[in-house]
């Protein structure tokens, strides 16, 4: 599976180096995953062009670890802007670490081959978690 995740613009490319070289350091992206950095320009006269990090992962891969990699990184960087997850024609985009954040990542990830399905709302750190109930009936 090709995930891809990019930054924002903001500072040239830095949050999408120090990413990059965080999720390098990663015992298990290094083992289950092929990790490159690149240009959503493949000619590179883009000025001004996001940095992609872009994953292909091995079937061993849990979506977990990547969405516990990222939150790691994140915990680390509180001010870094938001990152855009991408997995075939379904993308996320997360500014946060919570455990709803990490819950979404999972299932854009565990959706076999990217395929369409309802897509995962984005992060909204400012948001408080939407209780849906205890699942007894509402008032008739």
């Amino acid at each position: 599976m090709r995930v891809e995740l990019r930054a924002a613009p903001d500072d040239d490319v830095q949050t999408a180096l120090d990413l990059y070289a965080w999720l390098r350091k990663d015992p298990d992206i290094r083992r289950h995953a092929e990790l490159t950095l690149g240009s959503p320009d493949p000619t590179g006269e883009a000025m001004g062009a996001t940095e992609i990090v872009s994953l292909v992962l091995g079937q061993t891969f849990a979506a977990l670890n990547l969405a516990l990699a990222y939150a790691s990184w994140r915990a680390a960087r509180h001010t870094a802007p938001p990152i855009t997850i991408t997995v075939g024609s379904r993308s996320l985009t997360v500014a946060g670490a919570s455990e709803e954040t990490l819950l979404r990542i999972v299932e854009l990830l565990g959706q076999p081959g990217g395929e369409d399905g309802p897509a995962p709302r984005p992060d909204t750190p400012d948001e408080p978690p939407r209780r849906d109930g205890d699942g007894t009936p509402g008032p008739a």
